[in-house]
């Protein structure tokens, strides 16, 4: 066997690191199945893509998930904590939990009178997968060495990815050939994956707790924070702008594939089957990159190439109706979005402090999230642009400029006490 193909295995197929990729499964299936799917049930109803960018306040959740995450380490699950120790024990309750909202938001019936019920579905459900999304974290950065860090987020990618190509095209599908309720039930089921996960891992070890839990459990993370460096608000903005246009166009993406004339089976196949295996593709590209050069280089090059991917999306709006320019514009867009991902999720794992590592990592995330919050607006924006789908991109390579601006920035900050500066290879 060569030995890249024996670093490969060696590297990508330690257990710890496969377990990853399991949790990531349906990690990567919610915030599709709670935000971005019904975006096209509503469009299927008739909805203006006002209603439907403002569907994505949703995923407010996100945003605050931050506040409960110092909670996720301090309350045991009586009973299973002691069979399962403290992380397995919410993961279990958590994936039941979600396969129950989503059977809730499958039979909701998103009509006109029906809506503000789906709404409040939605975003309990997005509650749920915020919660999911703080424990799966956890979970990986404290059961992965640093050694295992970058390909862990390689692994975790390519279960995030194989989620949402699930979520995405498999609900599209179903729903195209049978119903929306089926196709929600469908999912439900597929939430066992992470439970079956839960049995076959193994507990991280756990920490000494310090005496004064509460204040080193709820404060001490975001002091810290803080208090690394006077500049903190340097990778706060960079956290928030760095992804903000793919927010923009992901939240309207379905919209204008549909207005521009493709169906629900081609949006499946091209841009959720065909895009998540290139958004996979990306991921480990970017992963190899991060590797190869530092973080911050790797962040750079990679958010320089997603920028300028959006430019595929003004060429298919010109285009209209061709499916070889849309296999096309997905090909470089998702190869390059997951390539950025790649990255970006590195440099929010080496942000953390290993002390604070749940929190931290919660903290940063609800940043990020809250581009999808003020994406909420590109339907309107659309809508005030009268459909103008080609200045509406252009916008977007506007908005991604200034979190390219901030990059060089980012090593006035230091890392948490996983290497303060290094290079993650």
């Amino acid at each position: 066997m060569p030995l890249w193909l024996q670093d490969i295995k060696r590297t990508y197929f330690s257990p710890r690191i496969l377990g990853i990729g399991f949790f990531a499964f349906p990690y990567g299936m919610m915030f599709f199945l709670a935000v971005s799917t019904p975006q096209v049930w509503l469009k299927d109803i008739g909805a203006t893509n006002t209603d439907i960018g403002l569907f994505a306040i949703a995923s407010f959740p996100y945003m605050l998930k931050f506040l409960w995450a110092p909670m996720v380490d301090l309350i045991k699950i009586p009973y299973l904590s002691k069979r399962l120790g403290h992380r397995r024990s919410w993961l279990l309750v958590i994936h039941i939990s979600l396969m129950i909202g989503l059977l809730l938001m499958g039979f909701s019936n998103p009509t006109p009178c029906h809506l503000r019920w789906t709404a409040i579905v939605a975003l309990s459900l997005a509650c749920l997968a915020a919660t999911q999304d703080i424990i799966v974290d956890a979970y990986r950065i404290e059961i992965l060495s640093t050694k295992e860090s970058v390909p862990g987020i390689g692994m975790l990618i390519f279960g995030y990815r194989l989620g949402s190509i699930t979520a995405k095209a498999g609900t599209l599908y179903l729903a195209h050939y049978f119903s929306w309720p089926l196709a929600y039930s469908v999912m439900a089921l597929l939430i066992i994956v992470g439970i079956i996960a839960v049995f076959f891992n193994p507990e991280p070890e756990e920490r000494p707790k310090p005496e004064r839990i509460i204040y080193h459990t709820v404060v001490r993370p975001f002091t810290e924070f803080v208090t690394r460096s006077p500049l903190w608000c340097i990778p706060v903005l960079f956290i928030l702008l760095y992804r903000l246009a793919d927010a923009m166009i992901n939240n309207m993406a379905n919209s204008f594939y549909i207005e521009i004339g493709f169906t629900k089976a081609e949006i499946a196949t091209v841009t959720n089957v065909f895009g998540v295996f290139a958004s996979v593709v990306g991921g480990f590209l970017g992963a190899a990159l991060v590797r190869r050069l530092d973080v911050f280089r790797g962040v750079l090059v990679c958010g320089i190439l997603h920028t300028v991917s959006n430019c595929m999306f003004i060429v298919l709006a010109y285009t209209g109706n061709d499916i070889t320019i849309l296999y096309t514009a997905i090909a470089v867009e998702n190869i390059t979005g997951g390539m950025s991902t790649a990255a970006f999720f590195v440099y929010l794992t080496r942000l953390c402090h290993m002390s604070h590592a749940v929190t931290q990592f919660a903290l940063f995330t609800s940043i990020w999230s809250a581009q999808s919050f003020i994406a909420s607006i590109s339907g309107w924006i659309v809508d005030q642009l009268k459909g103008d789908w080609p200045l509406f991109f252009l916008i977007t390579i506007g908005v991604a400029l200034p979190g390219m601006v901030l990059i060089p920035f980012l090593k006035k900050f230091p890392f948490g006490n996983r290497g303060e500066l290094e290079s993650v290879g």
